[in-house]
């Protein structure tokens, strides 16, 4: 008997530990529940802007590259030769009748002075016949050498003369001739340098296709050189050439006249695909050859609300601009006024001074 109780109670104390060691309690206490975790919100941060006022413009501008009018190319007309100086170089101002470029004339220089000495000796043997009291026939058959050897001589006078080359037109020398240098040989005909009237000068430009109608002849406009602004112009325009080329197809003959052109310039050639931009007041100096920006202001507005074309967003076909206010993003309905490539200006919805959202 009493066995058998050791052994009920050692089974009693095995459960009761086996019970301790796998958490099973007859009578748990009543479960406690944990609050979830708190989490802050962190502040939003924006990158903003302040809404100014200032003047909006929006222009056609194209680029072009400046020349002339009128210009010059200076040659040779009557001989070739080797040059023997040449007195200018690209860029100098010259005035009209100024030398520009001489050929070599040595070998005429003998030829030249037997001439003079032969009209002289013809000129003595008139004077003896006349003081000797030759018959009038004698005196006329000296007369008639006498003439001879002027016109050889005057030949010879004038074929170096014309190996000088002089400027036409007081203006600029804005290139010398494919390889114009002392001691090359330069053929009649080809050009050893040309001179530009810088009064004169122009740019032309290539618009849009759109764009050509808003250019018309007279229309006033700007050329910016350097940042710099100048007055300006349209002379010609593709509409007036094809006017033009018109008006030429209906001469039937013209009459050649070899003297007309003497000294005469180059004849600008216009074509359809150019507006012609003059200068309306004085250029720069030496710019010819410089590339330079036409503007036509189309429209304008000063002193008006405008900001950045990127900050207006499209939503439900509703121009949006995002302000910052009370420290909140605000989206905002703006109407908008005259636009540009980049700038808009905004007629309502947002104020001078306004802090707009740019993300």
């Amino acid at each position: 008997m009493k066995k058998l109780s050791a052994k009920i109670a050692a089974l009693t104390i095995s459960a009761a530990v086996c019970c301790s060691f796998s958490g099973c309690v007859f009578l748990p206490d009543e479960e406690t529940i944990l609050a979830a975790p708190s989490v802050e919100q962190a502040d939003v941060s924006y990158s903003t802007i302040t809404a100014k006022k200032r003047d909006i413009v929006d222009q056609d501008i194209n680029t072009g590259i400046i020349a002339s009018q009128t210009q010059y190319n200076l040659s040779f007309k009557e001989q070739s030769g080797t040059i023997s100086k040449i007195y200018v170089h690209a860029g100098d101002k010259v005035k009209k009748g100024d030398i520009i470029c001489e050929l070599d004339t040595s070998d005429l220089a003998y030829s030249i002075k037997e001439t003079e000495l032969k009209l002289r000796s013809a000129q003595l043997d008139k004077q003896i016949l006349q003081e000797g009291g030759a018959s009038q026939a004698e005196i006329d058959r000296a007369q008639v050498e006498v003439d001879l050897v002027q016109m050889q001589l005057d030949a010879l006078y004038e074929q170096r003369d014309s190996a000088k080359l002089y400027s036409a037109i007081d203006g600029t020398v804005s290139a010398l001739g494919m390889g114009v240098s002392a001691g090359n040989y330069v053929n009649q005909g080809d050009t050893v340098a040309t001179v530009i009237d810088t009064n004169s000068l122009y740019v032309a430009i290539q618009p849009e296709t759109d764009n050509y109608k808003l250019y018309k002849i007279g229309t006033k406009m700007s050329i910016r050189i350097d940042g710099e602004l100048y007055d300006a112009e349209v002379f010609m325009t593709p509409d007036e050439v094809v006017a033009s080329d018109f008006e030429e197809e209906e001469v039937i003959y013209e009459v050649y006249d070899p003297d007309a052109k003497e000294d005469a310039p180059d004849e600008m050639q216009f074509d359809r695909e150019h507006v012609y931009v003059k200068f309306t007041g004085t250029p720069p100096e030496d710019c010819v050859g410089a590339l330079a920006d036409t503007i036509l202001v189309l429209d304008e507005r000063k002193d008006v609300v405008v900001i950045s074309n990127n900050l207006i967003k499209s939503i439900d076909d509703k121009n949006i601009v995002y302000l910052y206010k009370d420290g909140k993003k605000v989206a905002q309905e703006v109407e908008v006024g005259l636009q540009t490539g980049s700038l808009s200006e905004i007629v309502s919805g947002v104020e001078e001074g306004d802090t707009v959202i740019v993300r």
